[in-house]
């Protein structure tokens, strides 16, 4: 439910009045759960806080009445600023009665200078969710993620440096804190600098339930912490590669063939060559790749770092038959390469990897009888195969590759480019289907589709 109000009513007192009137009169919204407010700036508060307080407890009363499920209280990004506006101390007074009964806290979608004086989060208790996505007040949320432990489900935030989470591990006491229901842990933001020592933490398991976990900053800790004791509930992954964080995986034996049974979804971002600073051969990083989540469906990564010689690996291999969407960065594969790799994954759905070339052409067989030779060996395959995403520049031999890989995979039927404009695209397609060498196969080709996605 979205409501718009006046700052000046919300101090004042008049907004539970103008939520009785129309069109909220005699309304009561028993399904809302999330309230998004926009704010419009007044003129500033001159009233006594205690009075504001009143106020603004008044309006909660009557926003509990109209939606007594609501759990989720956020403002709207593009309305609302505190900066060294006179209202910025009473603002923290209507957070305060907000988390009274709210369980979920946003923090990011307020612009925020200086932080809010008097916001007096070691109050707020018994949340379920915390998103902090600034760059200001961290330390303070990392104490507010501590205390609600016991009852957090989710935690989503910005480190703006490495050396903050261990805050989220481990007190200003030295205590260790446990997150018995956490489910969801993103944490993003901050990169190490090769000198800042990584802390390791021994015999402590404080994420045992854990099922999304996104790394999306160096890695902040010399050991497994974030791995432990969540072997079996862990269902998606999404992390930023680099070396350290590559050897400290091999070291702690993290990822194995009968690991994390759960595992459906990995996404690897990598920016470091890690061979040979982490793996002695492309062969072992490309076994280390395979071994995050043998069971995981959808693959990602964001570079090149396996290369083709992913296609042995797989084709030697059923342990990585159930994949349907696999995305190799700009990696480029020739026209047998990937049929080799669509017929050893026959649950592909989802492809990105970019076309290089038709390669060597089998002994006998020249361009004008490829479509002919493709269809005869290969057609059917693929079913389950749709689409083909491309991330580098394509040209007419690599839209030839395209047309000959639809041939043989009857469900293929869009390629698709984020970075690349379609049209042009799709006129030399045309211009393709008419020559001598598709022109049998024209009608199963005209259902081809080149768009963005």
């Amino acid at each position: 439910m979205e409501i718009e109000l006046d700052e000046d009513d919300i101090y004042s007192g008049t907004a539970p009045q103008m939520l009785s009137r129309a069109p909220y009169e005699g309304c009561a919204f028993p399904l809302v759960r999330q309230i998004t407010f926009t704010i419009i700036l007044g003129n500033g508060v001159e009233d006594e806080k205690s009075v504001v307080a009143a106020n603004i407890g008044a309006l909660m009363q009557r926003l509990r009445q109209m939606a007594p499920m609501a759990k989720t209280f956020q403002l709207n990004p593009m309305r609302y600023r505190v900066e060294n506006h006179i209202s910025g101390g009473y603002f923290a007074e209507l957070a305060m009665q907000l988390f009274q009964f709210v369980r979920h806290i946003e923090y990011g979608h307020i612009h925020i200078h200086r932080g809010i004086p008097g916001l007096h989060l070691e109050r707020v208790h018994n949340l379920v969710s915390i998103e902090h996505a600034t760059d200001h007040c961290t330390g303070a949320f990392i104490g507010l993620a501590r205390q609600n432990a016991p009852t957090l489900e989710s935690l989503e935030m910005r480190l703006p440096r490495v050396c903050l989470a261990a805050g989220i591990i481990q007190n200003t006491n030295g205590v260790y804190i446990s997150y018995p229901r956490l489910r969801t842990l993103c944490l993003w933001g901050g990169f190490r600098d090769a000198k800042e020592p990584r802390p390791v933490f021994k015999g402590v398991i404080p994420f045992p339930s854990l099922r999304y976990l996104k790394l999306l900053m160096s890695y902040p800790f010399g050991d497994d912490i974030f791995f432990r004791g969540n072997v079996a509930t862990l269902e998606c992954l999404r992390m930023l590669l680099q070396v350290p964080t590559a050897i400290m995986l091999r070291e702690y034996d993290v990822f194995t063939p009968q690991s994390h049974p759960s595992l459906q979804r990995v996404s690897i971002e990598c920016y470091d060559n890690l061979v040979p600073s982490a793996f002695a051969t492309r062969t072992e990083a490309l076994q280390f790749f395979l071994n995050i989540g043998t069971r995981a469906s959808v693959r990602h990564t964001s570079r090149p770092v396996l290369g083709a010689d992913l296609i042995g690996e797989i084709t030697l291999h059923n342990n990585y038959a159930s994949i349907q969407v696999l995305s190799l960065g700009r990696t480029t594969m020739d026209l047998w390469q990937v049929i080799s790799l669509i017929k050893a994954l026959p649950l592909l759905s989802e492809l990105r990897v970019s076309p290089s070339d038709i390669g060597t052409l089998p002994e006998g067989i020249s361009l004008d009888n490829l479509p002919a030779y493709v269809v005869s060996t290969f057609a059917p395959m693929g079913t389950k195969f749709k689409y083909w995403h491309i991330d580098t520049g394509v040209g007419e031999d690599s839209l030839k590759c395209v047309l000959l890989l639809a041939l043989a995979c009857p469900n293929l039927v869009y390629g698709m480019s984020r970075q690349f404009k379609c049209k042009p695209y799709c006129d030399a397609m045309r211009e393709l289907i008419a020559l001598d060498m598709f022109k049998p196969y024209a009608q199963r080709l005209q259902y081809f589709r080149f768009c963005s996605n």
